[in-house]
């Protein structure tokens, strides 16, 4: 500690920056992290075994344009076979030795056609895909034979800011590379990769093929399943995102009973209280649900689920539908200056949208009421988009050829999530844009005009 607090002073009194700073003293961490463990040596010849590489070719259907109304015959679409053949890769981890588990991310194995997993000892396998979960990027492979090594799993939940974590994957093809730093964030949400969010945020080094991969601490205990970067082209990968094993375990768990994870809802939809404000607000109590028959009403504020704090609509959302449909749920509520430790019931409810009449300002797409998808609608958590829910037949959206039913995902190429984003975006569009569209899963666009 003394020769730490000396070290600070000379790079204080030098000025050096900060950011040098910090990667001086987690040197100096490291190397005593080292010295504590006789190196990280047998931490990493426990865990290597257990991360495999997937080598994974698949076939992606192309998008397509759907016609304006009335122009079906004349120009008919384009065959649905149509696709585009891809390869990639990534990284798995080995949470089942006995019975072949393999956990890795959805976009790893999104539309493969076969699936190659490599281990460490230079054997390769065809994988299984058991089930995806699109809503978190998850994805549970089987793989033969059953003598396989795994790696330990651990507790997410106990990982604190300043733990030292290891990523081990196969960043651009180079298999078992290992990473060293720090969790430097943990319950990360709203990064805007998936429809649920609750990230543990790393400064381990990790790149395109870590996908997948382990997240692992410093007794080699399995705390994370490596996911996502931030940052864009040119730019230094030191920011990295990993699913807490907890929450993989919980999925991957459905996924082997039933081969998807099912969602489930309380009955409460909430919004952020105010800006940084750590707590959410009820806005809306479902008729029927537990939440009413608990006595939950509108401005009751939400300040913990699941024993975790709630610091946004979205967290709650995502803590709830981490939650068994059929189990419970503790809620703590302030109501009335009162607190209140609610077990409420995890049940499939269905959940009405609000609809929404885009407004005739907006050209050709006035008049579309739409709605946000929501708990109980069949796409919830598979699909990010807004869902058409009727198309007045004198309007613009009609001629377009858009149809009830029909998710709008994008527009021009931007993300579109909920309703209120959809009319950002259209207001920002120009005088011709595509509207991005899911139709009965095959994906496509609209040409739209202002």
């Amino acid at each position: 500690m003394k020769t730490l607090r000396r070290i600070i002073g000379v790079l204080v009194a030098l000025n050096v920056p900060i950011c040098l700073q910090v990667a001086v003293l987690l040197w100096f961490v490291a190397l005593g992290i080292g010295r504590s463990f006789g190196s990280l040596a047998s931490v990493l010849q426990k865990v290597r075994p257990a991360v495999v590489a997937l080598r994974v070719v698949g076939e992606k259907m192309a998008p397509i344009e759907f016609p304006p109304r009335g122009m079906e015959d004349p120009m008919p679409l384009p065959s649905p076979v149509t696709k585009e053949t891809f390869q990639t890769g990534g990284s798995g981890v080995i949470v089942d030795g006995a019975q072949g588990y393999v956990l890795t991310n959805n976009h790893v194995v999104e539309n493969a056609v076969s699936i190659d997993v490599g281990i460490s000892d230079g054997r390769h396998f065809r994988a299984r895909l058991v089930g995806r979960d699109i809503g978190t990027d998850l994805a549970l492979l089987k793989i033969e034979p059953h003598d396989l090594p795994a790696v330990a799993v651990g507790n997410s939940d106990h990982a604190r800011v300043g733990d030292v974590v290891i990523a081990v994957g196969s960043p651009f093809g180079l298999e078992g590379t290992a990473t060293m730093d720090i969790v430097s964030a943990v319950m990360r949400t709203e990064i805007g990769h998936e429809a649920f969010e609750d990230y543990l945020q790393i400064d381990a080094q990790i790149n395109r093929g870590n996908s997948g991969g382990a997240l692992v601490n410093a007794r080699g205990e399995l705390i994370g399943i490596n996911t996502v970067i931030a940052g864009g082209r040119g730019q230094n990968f030191t920011i990295g995102f990993a699913i807490p094993i907890n929450m993989a375990m919980t999925i991957q768990q459905e996924i082997k009973t039933r081969g998807f994870m099912r969602r489930g809802f309380t009955g409460v939809v909430v919004k952020d209280l105010r800006p940084n404000d750590p707590n959410d607000i009820v806005e809306r109590v479902i008729a029927g649900s537990s939440a009413e028959a608990h006595g939950i009403k509108m401005g009751d504020i939400i300040v913990q689920v699941a024993n975790k704090p709630v610091r946004s609509a979205a967290e709650f959302m995502t803590r709830i539908s981490m939650v068994p449909v059929g189990s419970k749920v503790s809620v703590l509520v302030h109501s009335d200056g009162k607190k209140r430790l609610l077990a409420l019931d995890v049940l499939a409810l269905a959940m009405e949208p609000e609809r929404k009449a885009l407004r005739e300002q907006l050209g050709s797409i006035g008049g579309l009421i739409v709605g946000d998808i929501l708990p109980g609608n069949p796409l919830y958590g598979t699909v990010r988009g807004v869902q058409v829910s009727e198309v007045p037949q004198a309007s613009g959206s009609y001629a377009a050829g858009i149809e009830p039913g029909d998710v709008i995902t994008g527009i021009d190429g931007v993300r579109i999530t909920a309703s209120d984003d959809l009319v950002r975006r259209l207001e920002q569009a120009g005088p011709q844009y595509r509207l991005e569209i899911i139709r009965d899963g095959l994906p496509g666009w609209v040409r739209m005009s202002r």
